[in-house]
């Protein structure tokens, strides 16, 4: 709430009065809030506080811990009210993003306090710590060796140590949970109504906030969407497309682009040779060349390539990659415990979605499923967290399922037709899950599409500011 105050009541609040153009002119008195806000460490420009939640919100009398929270204000007149980022990730750190240069346009810094935070599990928010020494992989491909039943093996020997180094919080990582830990962070702003921007995994926040309180919620785009309706064979099946489509996308542009360092060769031919020396341990990481490279490493370092798009460097890294001399293979280290914890947040996947891979012939199935689906690529990253959550001992706090959601504003969903690690095809999926949603389609690639070019930007800054969605079918040109 925002208001006019005399200069007496300003000086006893405030001790401040600022003379402009020869007038008295008083800034907007803010109204007071459970948060204890003070200057970033890191940057006095930006001011951080911490949430008390529950661990439980079944059990709100129960254990709590703290979620770190960051804030950008704005003290203009015009002020609307709180924008609230909702990380992505998992694992993605709100704080961080917003102190060191959030990606919101100048219009909506001008108009909204721009809040993130740190999701549980994550950085500064109590984060999911488990043995370091079981940080590497097992093998997770059934034709080189793998067995689930020592996946399955080694997840359990995972999860136990995240339970030992994190505690009770391991229950209790899923989406929902942070849904009701921002619908807490509102109450402790003061605002009746809160903006919600949400991109990649912070878009099932973002879905399970509509859901429960969609009274408080006045508007929300989510950008680059998680269809959380798919079963775990689905969703590895679509993230496979994306990497065959995305990775298909790259070798189109070098075969007509003669600045790509591979152009006049076949890429695809090169990565399966590269795959295949992978496999075998003959291929080493550039960063640590006494290790051998893993098959699935080679695949999310090229994924990862994908999400700007970074073509020129996905081609350099190939060519790079191609050249390393013949040298013998090297075994893959076995994961063993060590007893010192390490922050491993990327398995808060296994809070929201559900893998049953019971055997390994369904297992063999899958993965010759994801070979057909990934193409080129063989498998898409996805892979791995999907073969480790199937032996997750803890069952997902917020399973796969259709949103149910009445009574939230229109929402704006955002995506680009050549997207690495949320398909196309989920952002069409979801607009049609939620009543009066509105699907901005960017035809280019990469992952996350607000503040790709003028197009996408000025849509999402006028439907935030101004609740004003596009017309069904809108599209932003590259």
């Amino acid at each position: 709430m925002r208001m006019r105050v005399t200069a007496f009541q300003l000086a006893l609040a405030a001790g401040a009065v600022t003379l402009i153009a020869g007038t008295l002119w008083f800034a907007p008195v803010r109204a007071a809030t459970s948060l204890d806000w003070h200057a970033c460490p890191e940057d006095a420009g930006t001011e951080c506080a911490s949430l008390t939640v529950p661990i439980d919100w079944s059990h709100p009398a129960g254990d709590t811990i703290d979620i770190a929270v960051a804030r950008k204000s704005t003290w203009s007149e015009d002020r609307i009210g709180t924008l609230i980022e909702l990380p992505g990730g998992p694992g993605t750190s709100g704080v961080d993003t917003l102190l060191h240069g959030d990606r919101f346009s100048p219009d909506l810094h001008a108009r909204f306090d721009i809040v993130s935070f740190d999701p549980r599990g994550v950085r500064r928010s109590h984060p999911l710590r488990c043995d370091a020494g079981l940080s590497a992989w097992p093998n997770l491909l059934p034709d080189a060796g793998g067995s689930i039943d020592d996946v399955h093996s080694y997840a359990r020997r995972l999860a136990d140590s995240c339970r030992r180094d994190t505690g009770p919080l391991l229950d209790h990582l899923d989406s929902a949970g942070v849904a009701r830990d921002v619908d807490a962070l509102r109450h402790a702003l003061g605002e009746d109504k809160i903006t919600l921007y949400g991109r990649s995994y912070g878009t099932m926040a973002g879905q399970a906030y509509a859901e429960r309180f969609p009274d408080h919620l006045r508007a929300m785009v989510i950008d680059s969407v998680d269809d959380h309706s798919l079963d775990g064979p689905a969703f590895l099946a679509a993230e496979a497309r994306a990497g065959r489509d995305t990775f298909g996308e790259f070798v189109s542009w070098c075969d007509r682009d003669t600045a790509c360092s591979l152009h006049g060769t076949d890429i695809r031919a090169r990565y399966t040779a590269l795959f295949d020396r992978a496999e075998r341990g003959g291929l080493r990481d550039p960063q640590h060349p006494d290790r051998p490279l893993a098959p699935l490493v080679l695949s999310r370092n090229v994924t990862a390539r994908l999400y700007q798009p970074e073509w020129p460097a996905l081609a350099d890294d190939l060519r790079t990659l191609g050249d390393q001399p013949q040298q013998p293979n090297l075994p893959f280290p076995q994961p063993e415990p060590t007893g010192v914890p390490t922050v491993m947040s990327e398995l808060i996947a296994c809070s929201d979605w559900s893998f049953d891979i019971p055997d390994q012939a369904r297992w063999q199935q899958l993965w010759a499923d994801q070979n057909t689906n990934a193409g080129t690529l063989r498998a898409y990253f996805a892979w791995a967290a999907g073969s480790l959550c199937s032996g997750w001992p803890t069952p997902p706090g917020n399973p796969p399922h259709l949103p149910t959601v009445a009574g939230a504003p229109p929402i704006l969903v955002m995506n680009s037709i050549h997207d690495p690690a949320t398909p196309y095809e989920w952002a069409t999926a979801v607009t049609a899950h939620l009543p009066g949603a509105v699907l901005l389609t960017y035809d280019g690639w990469g992952h996350g599409i607000y503040g790709r070019n003028p197009c996408t930007t000025t849509t999402g800054d006028r439907y935030l500011i101004h609740l004003t969605t596009p017309p069904p079918g809108t599209h932003c040109a590259v």
